[in-house]
């Protein structure tokens, strides 16, 4: 008869005994190699925080009070997001350093179960580039493009572009966000 818990023992056992091993392995003269950038998210580490918007949808016929919250996680290695429309959440998702893309990669879900996913892109003049795909609920994709150009330290402009078979980017809505007080 087996005895509870002896499998997480051994579990740990192996584990500590295999972290052992591959640490014995580097020679005593060579310094081990210092852990990735502490801050991979450095290009968007601004953002975190309280961020509020009023802009007129295009789909309605009213003012939409938009309320974002940026939230750094695991000592900045990754960030959530949540956004509400008029106090309905409408995204939550997260950022964090991809290194198999080596980008900066996000990805967001709707209360309907659409899937947004896609990579940052930071460019020379400091503005960030959000290329990403939209999947939507009945399976259909949209490629999709933000911009968000930070006009100073409390405010910075959201805008969104679609694509027609790739070749033209169309501005779709921009709305300037501010710092919550």
């Amino acid at each position: 008869m087996a005895r509870p818990g002896l499998g997480r023992l051994f579990a740990t056992i192996a584990f500590a005994v295999g972290t052992m091993t591959a640490a014995a392995q580097l020679p005593a003269s060579q310094p081990q190699k210092a852990s990735p950038d502490s801050s991979p998210l450095a290009p968007i580490a601004w953002m975190a925080g309280h961020w509020t918007a009023e802009t007129k949808l295009p789909e309605l016929d009213k003012v939409a009070k938009i309320d974002a919250r940026y939230t750094p996680q695991m000592d900045g290695r990754t960030m959530t997001i949540e956004t509400s429309f008029d106090g309905k959440l409408v995204y939550e998702g997260m950022f964090a350093y991809d290194p198999a893309q080596k980008a900066i990669a996000f990805w967001y879900v709707t209360p309907e179960g659409e899937s947004i996913r896609g990579t940052v892109e930071s460019q020379p003049d400091g503005d960030q580039v959000y290329d990403f795909q939209m999947t939507l609920t009945n399976g259909v994709d949209l490629h999709l493009r933000t911009m968000v150009h930070r006009l100073n330290a409390d405010q910075y402009v959201w805008t969104l572009f679609t694509t027609n078979e790739g070749t033209k980017w169309d501005k779709l809505i921009e709305v300037t966000y501010h710092r919550a007080p």
